[in-house]
């Protein structure tokens, strides 16, 4: 038997998080739960699969993109890019996609407060030592 793969490795710990059994992680990705086993336990999946999965485990499509090509790097049929846009990136544009203009301006201010914290906590400002 393979030894467990970096996919395997992360499937079975989505599936622990999500507490999903392995027919329900079937159901949940349109793959038999034979397959969603083999997965866990090192078998290579074809990249219909892993697009499966990503589309399982995502919630947008900014997300789904990003998780797909995390997914293929994880199981060997490509390398990392450098310009790749990581899974929280893809995942807050999916989320802001609706936003109003004036909800974008909000947040973006709300970034630069961001910003500016973290700033202050690296400097060690607003300590009271």
């Amino acid at each position: 038997m393979p030894r467990q793969s970096r996919l395997g490795a992360w499937l079975h710990q989505k599936c622990q998080e999500e507490r999903l059994s392995l027919r329900r992680a079937a159901a949940k990705t349109g793959l038999s739960h034979t397959a969603i086993d083999g997965i866990i336990k090192g078998a290579s999946p074809a990249p219909q699969a892993i697009r499966k999965l990503a589309q399982a485990f995502s919630r947008g499509e900014n997300e789904r993109l990003a998780l797909e090509d995390y997914l293929l790097t994880l199981a060997g049929y490509r390398t990392q890019r450098v310009d790749e846009i990581s899974l929280p990136m893809a995942r807050l544009l999916d989320v802001v996609a609706p936003f109003s203009e004036r909800q974008l301006k909000l947040m973006l201010d709300f970034t630069d407060f961001l910003i500016e914290v973290d700033r202050q906590i690296a400097s060690g400002e607003g300590r009271d030592d």
